[in-house]
């Protein structure tokens, strides 16, 4: 894998329209970055991930094409994967697995002179703040050995929440916050480097609104929330949440109205949270307390589910539909057929996109693909997983 001509020619014709494209869709202005004396590239770009368009965000701070490693996922949609690899070759990073091949490539790409760009939260934030960071991140800082930008994204959560289906308007904005030198990141302890990673990429979207007393107008602001959302906060339940146009309801009678400025006001009930951060975060621990007390072995069941197996991260191949079911112990796909069966401390799991769930079975080495209704909550098995196998990662 190497730095090539057609990447920027690419990135010289198109980022022109991409700027346009941004600016109308997102109202996002990128700072642009000017090297630092004594800093040259190739760079590796650390950044926040709010939305799947964050690469052309990014992109929009640099005159230089940027290589972004991406999920191998990416690889296995029809026709536009192969646009993908041709105009910009992305570098894929499998989930689940250990992946050196990934750090090869991104030596081998800096070593040609390229600037690498990786998103390392791995997933675009729920709730608006970080999600969980693997601390190994700093074994590659030190690996690389040339000039680390941090880069952060303000605003991309509020202006599209990865739960919902629209875009509003509001404001997005992105830029170099910190830049670290070999010399610097040679010089730090592995704490003080993770630390210094989090501090200069983190995003808090409600302060962002606060100070520019921002308001993000759309439609349907709250639609399509419990595809994220399972917990009640007013009565404690699991899966009783509604959604329609800007307001959330449950069965207990809780009300909320979500509001131009990303806040939830109450119209009824009781407990409420007003940010999606602090109710993401309750959430967690409800989900804990409810897995730990929980009597009987099934935990959470979804019906219809359209079941794909992955082939080599190149295809997806439909195999049926299925009732999904998660067990303290398994995992079960039942087809009219057969069933899969798959011990929870062999499956991995992640959702891609809103709600499309994604099990990767260990033993077996197969990656099930899910796809249902748009309100069915894929998170709930990820984080439930995570809990079974030893705790979720905060």
């Amino acid at each position: 894998m190497r730095k090539r001509f057609r990447h920027q020619v690419t990135y010289f014709f198109l980022r022109p329209v991409f700027r346009l494209f941004v600016y109308f869709k997102f109202r996002y202005k990128g700072k642009r970055y000017k090297q630092e004396a004594g800093v040259k590239a190739p760079y590796l770009i650390l950044s926040n991930h709010a939305l799947a368009m964050d690469p052309f965000l990014m992109a929009m701070s640099f005159k230089v094409p940027l290589y972004f490693v991406a999920s191998d996922m990416i690889f296995s949609i029809p026709f536009w994967s192969k646009v993908i690899k041709y105009l910009v070759s992305p570098i894929p990073k499998t989930k689940y697995r250990s992946d050196m091949a990934t750090i090869r490539d991104i030596l081998k790409m800096i070593k040609s002179g390229g600037s690498i760009a990786i998103f390392i939260e791995g997933n675009a934030t729920f709730h608006g703040d970080l999600m969980p960071i693997e601390k190994s991140i700093v074994k590659l800082l030190r690996l690389v050995k040339v000039p680390v930008l941090l880069y952060r994204i303000d605003g991309a959560y509020l202006t599209k929440p990865r739960w919902s289906k629209h875009v509003r308007r509001g404001k997005t904005s992105g830029q170099v916050t910190k830049t670290l030198t070999p010399e610097a990141i040679a010089s730090m302890d592995d704490d003080t480097l993770f630390k210094t990673i989090i501090e200069h990429i983190r995003a808090d979207d409600y302060a962002f609104q606060e100070k520019y007393n921002l308001t993000y107008k759309g439609k349907r602001l709250a639609e399509d929330i419990e595809s994220a959302y399972f917990y009640c906060p007013s009565c404690h339940a699991m899966n009783t949440l509604k959604s329609i146009d800007n307001k959330v309801s449950c069965s207990c009678g809780l009300e909320l109205l979500y509001n131009t400025k990303g806040r939830f006001e109450k119209t009824q009930g009781k407990t409420y949270f007003e940010k999606t951060t602090d109710w993401y975060h309750a959430q967690l621990d409800a989900l804990e307390t409810f897995i730990d007390n929980k009597s009987s072995q099934v935990l959470f069941e979804d019906s219809h589910e359209a079941v794909l197996e992955v082939i080599e991260s190149t295809k997806k191949v439909p195999i049926g539909q299925a009732n999904l079911s998660l067990y303290k112990n398994r995992v079960e796909l039942d087809f009219n057929t057969h069933k899969e069966v798959f011990a929870v401390q062999d499956v991995m799991a992640s959702v891609q996109q809103k709600n499309k769930l994604i099990l990767y079975d260990k033993t077996n080495k197969r990656t099930f693909y899910l796809l249902s209704h748009a309100k069915r909550n894929a998170l709930k098995y990820v984080l439930a997983i995570e809990h079974l196998k030893g705790g979720i990662r905060r």
